[in-house]
């Protein structure tokens, strides 16, 4: 696998993520409309959340610890308690992260996960470099649904 290309991706991934979010109101992001069950807040922490749990063993230790509650897998808007990141915090999260992880995982491509990551009995990643590439094509379904998301709210305004 080319390293160069694989960042080079997730700089493209990661643009298209905080382009979406920079276009989105703060209004907007606790609307959860008709046909979904979660919102645009929600989609753009668990994307932030999961990638550090996916690639830190389960556990986002540069996260604050409410994420796990709140965007966690299984979480959802309505089961919401305390203090929200606004969109602007999370934006920032992002950018961090997407540095952080870069320079934490630069050279750990083809290390081995402490234990093989199953997805539901239909694959399984074995190294560092495979689920950070799962992670991306995650943030890319999660970027979409802000997408349908985003446009739902403007046919209902």
């Amino acid at each position: 696998m080319n390293i160069a290309h694989a960042w080079d991706h997730y700089d493209v991934v990661r643009s298209l993520t905080l382009a979406t979010l920079q276009a989105t109101k703060e209004e907007q992001a606790d609307i959860v409309p008709e046909g979904f069950s979660n919102n645009i807040r929600w989609n753009i922490g668990h994307v932030l959340f999961t990638q550090d749990a996916l690639l830190y063993g389960g556990k986002a230790p540069h996260l604050p610890e409410s994420y796990a509650a709140l965007f966690g897998p299984g979480t959802k808007p309505a089961d919401w308690q305390g203090e929200l990141p606004t969109l602007e915090t999370l934006n920032q999260q992002l950018a961090e992260q997407t540095e952080r992880i870069k320079k934490e995982f630069a050279d750990r491509f083809e290390e081995k996960l402490p234990s093989p990551f199953n997805l539901r009995g239909k694959a399984e990643i074995d190294t560092f470099g495979g689920m950070f590439l799962f992670s991306l094509y995650h943030e890319g379904m999660h970027a979409s649904t802000v997408t349908l998301l985003r446009k739902a709210l403007q046919n209902q305004a």
